[in-house]
């Protein structure tokens, strides 16, 4: 260990400076918590939010989680959902929304790296209480106060890169196979979660393992002992290694045969993207503008960054390798994912703990000088204030944000669209933000593929058996009216706006658009929305039956089993969510087509009529009556129940009302369950929260 200089007031200092920047972290991190907005580079938050929410809804824990962006089939994998999965499980434990579980699970992940960092400094020979400089320089640092707790996996791959490369340092010294087993796993962590970022911290480790073959080739003839360090090397890369290279074939299999993910596959992405096979990029000077204007935003300016460094090296002959070695590793990430570090700053999460040790070395060089003690320390603070400075005009504004996050388009598109529809998407290429806000699975249309007959045909093909309840077209696709006139007539949609966003035009499902309507034409409360059309109103009673796709039965009369064929309401269809139970109106009149399975005995019935049906003042409802018939496909109809509800005068027929109907099945029967008014039906809101036919 190298001595400093007056240790007691030295070592006193620093922890001091260690705490002061801990406690300076955990206030920016935490602060604005609850707030539900993902700010920074929201589009890569909400794709892994995304993942999360269906996860979670779907009980869905295999490695094909869905991803419901691009259409079906739903399952276009990415990284390993390792980092969703946690989120997931917390949120369940500790009854947490999922962004206030990922932001915890973030944090922890940073956290739990720092001890990691801390024992790699001492591999290096720093005293304990020198390491805590760069420690500090870490938590102040922008990037690590607002991406430590974004709903990203950077945080939790940065803890198993960093601890990989601790186990990989202590497996090739002390040759041990318990740190060899750890090394091993928290190589397989990091390259699952993000190989990008594994890969990055595979290099050091490459260097050191390097380092100590040199050793043992120099140190005399004989190969057992340079074969013995070669082993141990590789047995514990092999399986961090071999997991990457099977994860990505595993999902390289999945995307190349999506209809518009395929661009996402490993070979795309490594060309597109990533940039890394292509060397100009390396050298461009717009890539350099996007990188050093990432490093003026997620650390610090860059010449700040550039004078500390210089003036390192110059001064300070003890730590001039250490930094020149540090600084290497970061600017090396870059040069392997140049586009993807010019272009998205979080990514330097990966690789900005590199310099920051770097600028600690240097400050090492100064509190080892022979400058005064008040300016020694001067010069300590100068990086901090920058780094502060940094972050209080740059994340913080954004990070103060106090919003739940989404739009009035993606509130109105969750509250009026049915729990478990399909929004197909034109004009937001494949942006998650629409979908995951508004909570429904999407067919997004990545730009240039609107007027791709080919894809588009497979693509809405695939929905067929799906519940399309909207058609959003945003920005410059609202003109493209030859694609709303093919996707409203495939999907039963209205061919008129039904409403606008200031961003966006929503084309409604026939099913759900008369209910929606009448909510949009009251005070909703949704931002920016304007609608354009009017709700249709009572329909002719005699009018053919409508008929309902499987997809759609399944999702907009999911309270009737079996699934109905066909309804005819004379009011449209409308269900909504009373008491925590999702019902279907069944205001008169209103028949409804259920097949009848064979060998069926009974029929549940559960039906009523709202409260404020005969709970107001003035006129009330006289009464509705509810029938079950059965139907011949000869049309013919016998009746098996008849049962009239009079809550207004008679108290037992006011709430829900359960039967259990015996039937006798006739073999190509239909059930028809119908509504009839009792006189007029005047306020008659009849309502249906259970079918069951068995």
């Amino acid at each position: 260990m190298r001595p400093a200089p007056d240790p007691g007031r030295e070592n006193a200092a620093l922890i001091m400076l260690f705490c002061a920047a801990l406690f300076t972290h955990v206030v920016f991190a935490t602060f604005n918590w609850r707030s539900g907005f993902l700010p920074g580079h929201e589009f890569r938050q909400t794709h892994t939010a995304l993942i999360a929410y269906y996860i979670d809804a779907e009980n869905n824990f295999s490695i094909p989680y869905s991803t419901p962006l691009f259409g079906k089939p739903w399952s276009v994998p990415m990284e390993f959902p390792l980092y969703e999965w946690s989120v997931v499980l917390l949120s369940r434990a500790a009854h947490l929304p999922h962004f206030e579980a990922a932001r915890t699970v973030s944090l922890a992940c940073f956290y739990l790296t720092l001890p990691a960092i801390w024992l790699l400094l001492g591999q290096l020979g720093l005293a304990r209480p020198r390491r805590l400089l760069a420690l500090a320089l870490v938590l102040t640092c922008p990037l690590y106060i607002f991406y430590s707790r974004a709903f990203l996996m950077e945080s939790m791959v940065l803890m198993f890169s960093a601890w990989f490369l601790e186990m990989f340092v202590r497996t090739m010294r002390e040759r041990r196979l318990h740190w060899l087993i750890l090394c091993a796993l928290c190589g397989a962590g990091s390259a699952l979660v993000k190989s990008t970022t594994f890969f990055v911290w595979l290099l050091p480790a490459a260097l050191y393992g390097a380092a100590c073959l040199w050793r043992e080739v120099c140190a005399g003839p004989g190969w057992k002992p340079v074969l013995r360090t070669i082993g141990w090397g590789l047995g514990a890369v092999v399986l961090p290694c071999v997991t990457a290279f099977c994860w990505v074939k595993f999902t390289d299999t999945i995307k190349a045969t999506h209809p518009s993910a395929h661009i996402f596959t490993s070979a795309e992405l490594t060309r597109g993207n990533f940039g890394m096979y292509n060397l100009a990029a390396r050298f461009s000077p717009e890539t350099w503008r996007g990188l050093l204007a990432g490093w003026r935003e997620a650390i610090m300016p860059a010449w700040v960054v550039g004078l500390i460094v210089a003036a390192g090296v110059g001064w300070s002959r003890r730590e001039r390798w250490h930094i020149l070695g540090a600084a290497g590793l970061f600017i090396f990430a870059q040069l392997m994912f140049p586009f993807a570090y010019a272009l998205q700053e979080y990514y330097f999460f990966a690789c900005a703990v590199f310099l920051l040790c770097a600028l600690g070395f240097a400050l090492h060089g100064v509190l080892d000088s022979g400058l005064p003690r008040w300016v020694r320390w001067a010069i300590v603070c100068v990086p901090f204030a920058f780094q502060m400075g940094t972050y209080l005009q740059g994340y913080h504004l954004i990070q103060s944000v106090r919003a739940n996050g989404g739009t009035g388009l993606t509130d109105a598109l969750r509250g009026i669209t049915p729990n478990g529809g399909i929004i197909i998407v034109a004009g937001d290429d494949w942006s998650p933000i629409i979908p995951y806000y508004s909570q429904r699975k999407a067919l997004m249309i990545r730009n240039g593929l609107e007027h791709d007959p080919a894809y588009l045909e497979r693509a809405l093909t695939d929905l067929k058996d799906e519940y399309v309840c909207a058609l959003v077209m945003v920005e410059a696709q609202r003109r493209n009216q030859e694609f709303v006139r093919r996707v409203t007539a495939q999907f039963g949609l209205d061919p008129c706006v039904t409403f606008s966003h200031s961003t966006a035009d929503v084309y409604l499902s026939n099913f759900c658009r008369d209910f929606a309507l009448l909510r949009l034409n009251g005070r909703h409360g949704y931002d920016q929305i304007t609608t354009h059309a009017k709700p249709a109103g009572p329909l002719p009673s005699d009018r053919p039956p409508v008929p309902i796709p499987s997809g759609v039965a399944a999702i907009a009369f999911r309270m009737v089993s079996p699934a109905p064929s066909q309804f005819r309401f004379t009011f449209g269809y409308s269900a909504w969510e009373d008491g925590g139970t999702e019902v279907l109106s069944l205001h008169p009149d209103a028949d409804l087509w259920v097949p009848a399975p064979d060998g069926a005995r009974q029929i549940r019935w559960e039906f009523g009529l709202f409260p404020g049906a005969y709970e107001r003042e003035g006129e009330k409802t006289d009464g509705v009556v509810f029938i079950v018939a059965g139907e011949t496909p000869d049309g013919r109809r016998r009746e098996i129940f008849r049962r009239l509800l009079d809550p207004a005068g008679v108290a037992a027929d006011r709430g829900r009302q359960r039967v259990v109907i015996p039937y006798q099945a006739v073999a190509g029967e239909t059930l028809v369950f119908l509504t009839r008014p009792n006189v007029n039906t005047h306020y008659d809101w009849a309502y249906v929260s259970r079918i069951e036919v068995k």
